[in-house]
């Protein structure tokens, strides 16, 4: 596997769609990361944490997107064979 744009691409909607599994109620409530008015503290005391979870509220909506990235690199990996 080379260093290319095209790995860089793969690897960045791989993390994507580690981010998307996430199940709200089942694992982020463990971790307080469910909601930003849940964080006990103002959000402002906790900047860091208060992205994390704006950035997993944001990639929830990106569900339709990555579902056709995902369809348009599986058929880019099977027609021009994977590396």
């Amino acid at each position: 596997m080379g260093f290319s744009i095209w790995n860089i691409i793969k690897s960045g909607l791989l993390c994507t769609n580690a981010l998307m599994i996430l199940h709200r109620r089942r694992f982020l409530t463990k971790y307080g990361l469910d909601d930003v008015n849940n964080m006990g503290c103002d959000p402002s005391e906790k900047p860091l944490k208060a992205q994390v979870i704006g950035l997993l509220q944001a990639v929830q909506y990106l569900k339709v997107p990555i579902i056709v990235l995902n369809c348009i690199t599986i058929l880019f990996e099977l027609v021009f064979g994977g590396s």
